[in-house]
Order: C-alpha cells, then structure tokens, then sequence
C-alpha cells in the first residue's frame, strides 16, 4: 500500500502541486479511513501528475529524477518501438553495455517493463520523471506526424472565443481534445456533448453533480459531433459503433477515454466516460475489506488458482474489487485477459476485451477463449448466465486463476447456485477459492454532516446482531447529511463496500463435499469461517461515516 512522508505534501503546497482544501480533505479522509495520508491523496486523484509520480517514488524507494530532454542522446530511440514507449509513457534516458536506465511517470507499468526486457535482451533500471520531462523526451524521440503536440492540447480552461475560433478554422480536433483534456486535468469522470433548446451544451461530469464547460450555438452540432469521431478514430459514413475506447496524450501522460455516439430525438450527443488508471491507488482495504477479510483474501488469492465469485445485488463496484484483486496477484510475465461489460479502468499489460468481442469471436464459450489465448488469469466482470460457472470451475481446475462477477443475487443465492451446480461437490469444494458478496454504501461529507440529538432505536435490527449493536449505539455518535459546496449539496461524498465472505479452508471443503442436504450445507456455512460485514459496519457507525438508517438493512 502506498505511503510516504506527510511531509512531502508541504513541499507540493509550496509548488503548487495540491490545492490548500484539496489537502485538507485528503487528511480529513486519511484520518476517517484509517489509511496514510499519501493513499489517501492517490485515491482523491486531486494532485499534480508530478506529485503523483513523487509520492509513488518514495512509497516505492526508485529515484526521482529531473533532467533536460536535450540532454538525452537521440540514438537511444531505437531501443524501444515508438508505439509502447507512447503508450506507457516509457523512455530510455541512458546505456551502460546493456545496462539500461528507463524513465515512467508511472512505476506500476509492470507490464510494459517485463516485455521490453524479454523484447530487447537488455536489463532495465527504473527511474521515475516528472510528466513534462516524459512527454519531452516523447516529441524528441518521436515527432507527432499529425502536427498536433501536446502543447496544443494544453490542460488549461478552454474560453468560448477560443473554441468558436479553432471550430471555424477547421481545428476540430484540436477543441475537442482541449476539452477533454480539461475535464481529466480537474478529476472529473466523464464528458457529454448534446443539443439543448438553441444551443450545444458540453458538460462536464463528475460523481455528485455535472458543470457546464461551454455552449455553443446550434450551427456547430454537427462540426462538434464529427470532431469527436475524428478523435476517437471512428471514420467518417461508417456506422457508429456502441462505444470506442481511445487515448489521448499531454505533456503529463495518457489519458484513456471510451466515447458512445448517439443519434437521438432531439440530434446527435456524445458521451465520453475518462478510464481512471486503476494500477494505483486502488486496493482490497481501500474498497472496503476490513482486516480481517483482507488477511484471509491476500492469502487464498497468494495460491495463484482456482475460482473467485464476487456476487453483488447490481452494478456495486464488482468491476473495482475484481481489479483490485487483479493487482494483488498481479506478476510480471503472466497472462491476463479480462472480459468486461464496458471499459471503466486502463490497466496496460492485461489483454482487455469487451463481452460483445468475445461473444463474437468465441461464441461465449469459456473453453475455446482459455484454448486460444492461454490466459494465466482470466477476468470476468459479469456472467449472465451463472450455470457456466461449471466450465469455470474445470478452467480453474486446470491450473487458470480465475475471477468472476455476478449481479442480482443476494449472498444466499450465490450459495445457493454454487451448491446447485451440476459438477461434482469434491471438484467444487477443492477448486473454488471464496464466494464474496458486496454492496455499496454512501459515506458521508464529513465537512457538513451534522450530529443527530437522539439515539437509534434497535427495533428492526435481527436478533444475532443485537447484542453488538447496543455497545455501538452505548458510545457512538450518530449524524445526518447535510449539503455543502464540498459535496454538490448532497450530503455524501463517496461509497465504500460492505463485504461477506466465505473462504474455502478445510472446514468449508468439508461442508461442500459432505452428503448434508442444502440446507444444512448453508446452516453450516454459516458458522464455519463466515467473515461478515458486520465490523465493517459498526467500525463506520463509530466514526461517523455513514447514517443509521442507510446501514440497519444490513442488520436484519
């Protein structure tokens, strides 16, 4: 996990790097959550690119280092191909035999650090550059053919004048990237291009309310429409495809974005979704696993096999914990492939499909995608249809790690269909890992909550969880959300998940395996190694995280 000297943090007010309120919320958060103050800030994604790149390189002991793009010899271009050295903002910056020292903005690029090596023959050493120092050495190298640089993509405000000027001169692509490149620059989540009375409104997106960028009269509709195209590299009269994932580069790194097109009612809208990178800053604790839960998954996933299945009522964040297990497991020279309903993070070094290229290609059938491409670990955001997970299970058999989602279930019927499945209990019971069911909960701002006079009643709380609950409710204090500029006027800033699991140690392998009925096996289940959300909960409640009324559901 990430950490670093707080002291860093004076030294990036000094320069600018993070903004006073933007610190002092990540401190607020550090101290809410129990993490450093440097996970805290990754998580935020509220900090300067090269701040970014400096507590990384602290928290990883790798030099950081400055040094003039002029300065490095041209010859050393050749080393790397142009397109993975653009890609995963990765340059060499000095030889020594064979010897090489390599800058990143970014040392989690495992990936791309592993295939160069294999690649080239030659040993890598890994420094960390600031961004701009990256992207210098990427036009030196390299020159854009396109003429556009990055310096004409810059991650300022973008004025109405500018915007309306560039778009009569033909300069499409250029206000465009300008925009979306200003959206990424201030942590928002995503773009929306769409007509509205007499005018084409740009919106930008973020997680608890959406601002407005520009608008521009309804003359640049449709100049605005095939700018994104253009960018997005969806040629011009073919059919517009559901959903493209493209990159763009600044002078501080790629930004990865997955654009839809749409022709609706009232004209053509674009919706851009900016794919955080999900390499860093994400983790099993900072999801919401609570230490005990954490322990047990870092040890099962550690065995490198077997069958994951994390079930949740709907989409509730099973595409972040299923990453977040990839990169507790991840090792460099393994294949990973993930199947995903729609790309929500960029991780570089996994193969990335969507469900509708597999379906395409392999029919949806488990068995011919592991034959074809030999995953190490296989991924699979969701299955409609959770019978499959009997082929799973003999691919985990087989030695793939493999990890799933699936959604409208409630943790008694994952075990119910998992004790269902038409597969042999002793391959279940030895093959499968840990079934995890989560949802998500709001927490709130804690800068405008605001403390409730009386104590919550236990009425509708079940009887197991009782006895707990008075010891929480005897010394807790309990809040409301309020609304401030901070958090949109909603009063809640962010979700975290609530988890149970069950792992299969040899008590559970027993169970599964036994000749009890279903019912019994789920009776026993219970009791035997059941890591609940219940902590999860009452450590919240302790410290003010959440309401009440938004956890007792959880208690019955």
């Amino acid at each position: 996990m990430p950490s670093a000297p707080d002291d860093l943090f004076a030294k990036f007010l000094a320069l600018g790097y993070v903004a006073p309120d933007d610190l002092k919320e990540m401190q607020e958060r550090s101290s809410a959550l129990g993490i450093p103050l440097a996970e805290a800030a990754l998580l935020a994604d509220r900090l300067h690119p090269d701040a970014r790149a400096w507590i990384l390189s602290e928290s990883l002991g790798i030099p950081f280092l400055e040094v003039e793009p002029d300065s490095i010899s041209h010859d050393l271009a050749l080393l790397f191909p142009e397109a993975l050295a653009r890609e995963n903002r990765i340059v060499p910056i000095a030889r020594e035999g064979d010897r090489v020292t390599v800058a990143v903005t970014d040392p989690f690029r495992h990936g791309a650090f592993a295939v160069l090596e294999e690649m080239t023959g030659l040993s890598l050493r890994m420094v960390v550059c600031p961004g701009r120092t990256i992207g210098g050495i990427l036009a030196r190298f390299y020159p854009d053919p396109s003429g556009l640089e990055p310096s004409d993509l810059g991650e300022g405000s973008i004025s109405l004048e500018e915007a309306e000027k560039w778009l009569s001169e033909g300069g499409k692509k250029r206000v465009c990237g300008q925009i979306l490149l200003h959206a990424a620059s201030r942590g928002m989540s995503g773009v929306r291009m769409f007509p509205f009375g007499r005018d084409v409104v740009v919106e930008g997106r973020s997680e608890v309310k959406s601002v407005r960028l520009l608008s521009f009269p309804l003359r640049f509709r449709k100049p605005l429409f095939d700018a994104f195209l253009e960018l997005a590299g969806v040629p011009g009269g073919s059919e517009l495809p559901p959903e493209t994932v493209f990159h763009l580069e600044s002078g501080t790194g790629v930004v990865a974005l997955q654009a839809s097109f749409l022709k609706g009612l009232s004209g053509p809208e674009v919706i851009v979704k900016i794919l955080p990178d999900m390499r860093a800053g994400i983790s099993l604790y900072s999801i919401g696993f609570n230490p005990g839960q954490l322990d047990i998954t870092e040890k099962v996933l550690r065995k490198g096999n077997g069958l994951f299945l994390v079930s949740s009522p709907g989409a509730e964040g099973v595409a972040t914990t299923l990453f977040a297990m990839l990169r507790e497991e991840y090792r460099p020279g393994l294949r990973t492939i993930t199947v995903e309903e729609r790309h929500r993070f960029r991780n570089e070094g996994y193969i990335q499909l969507n469900r509708r290229q597999t379906v395409e290609r392999f029919s949806g059938n488990w068995s011919r995608l592991a034959e074809s491409l030999e995953p190490d670990i296989l991924m699979i955001e969701h299955l409609p249809n959770p019978a499959v997970l009997a082929d799973l299970l003999l691919l985990a058999q087989a030695g793939t790690l493999v990890l799933c989602g699936i959604r409208r279930f409630n943790f008694d019927r994952a075990l119910r269909t998992l004790l269902t499945l038409d597969v042999d209990p002793f391959i279940l019971a030895h093959v499968m890992r840990l079934i995890l069911h989560q949802r998500l909960v709001k927490l709130l701002c804690m800068e405008c909550r605001r403390p409730v006079p009386a104590r919550p009643s236990l009425r509708m709380v079940g009887e197991r969880y009782r006895a707990e609950l008075e010891r929480v409710v005897a010394d807790a204090s309990f809040y409301l959300p309020s609304g401030c500029p901070k958090c949109g006027g909603t009063g809640y800033s962010g979700r975290m998940a609530l988890i149970d699991l069950i792992p299969f140690t040899p008590g559970v392998q027993n169970i599964v395996a036994s000749e009890d009925t279903l019912e019994e096996k789920l009776s026993r289940l219970m009791e035997e190694d059941y890591y609940s959300a219940a902590q999860s909960v009452q450590d919240m409640l302790r410290r003010g995280m959440v309401t009440y009324e938004d956890v007792a559901p959880f208690f019955r």
